[in-house]
């Protein structure tokens, strides 16, 4: 299982949460949604995961690791822009949630549910205000590294038994 569909799965589960309990979507993804469709579909508290910058490899012989960098969204509604008391509640209230996840992931990989290599002491938090769409929240940057499987290449390249002479010479 991939970091977005434990993700997912997590807002199935999640009492606040809930995704797609009565047809309701709380949750999208870079994967399974565009983040553009956010006003005609998504039901508060809700939870977005998006791919980061991009991924590298680490690890050391014989256990390797494609690390990823995601952006996991944690966001609710309050209609009254300027109800600063509603605004700091739905900032408590997602960021308890956001804890809740977090937790969760380090209990996962604890009891060996999930192959997923994580620390929290590396997750960097921001609080977000979207004014224009009434939504506030929290954003946390995680770093997530799964098992990096060798691949098979044989069917990947063309198998020439004859190389080149100029290309032996360039591994003496």
């Amino acid at each position: 299982m991939n970091f977005i569909a434990y993700i997912e799965n997590l807002a199935e589960r999640h009492v606040d949460i809930r995704d797609k309990v009565n047809g309701e979507t709380h949750f999208l993804s870079s994967e399974r949604a565009k983040h553009t469709s956010i006003d005609s579909v998504l039901h508060y508290p809700a939870v977005m995961v998006d791919r980061g910058s991009g991924y590298s490899y680490n690890g050391s012989a014989g256990s390797h690791f494609k690390s990823r960098e995601y952006l996991l969204f944690v966001i609710d509604h309050v209609s009254d822009t300027s109800d600063y008391v509603a605004i700091d509640k739905a900032l408590e209230h997602c960021e308890a949630i956001l804890d809740s996840f977090l937790n969760q992931l380090l209990k996962d990989r604890r009891e060996r549910k999930v192959r997923l290599s994580f620390q929290l002491e590396e997750v960097e938090v921001e609080y977000i205000a979207n004014y224009d769409n009434q939504q506030y929240g929290v954003m946390a940057i995680l770093q997530i590294s799964e098992p990096y499987k060798a691949l098979n290449c044989d069917t990947d390249f063309l198998q020439n038994r004859t190389f080149d002479k100029s290309f032996d010479k360039t591994f003496e």
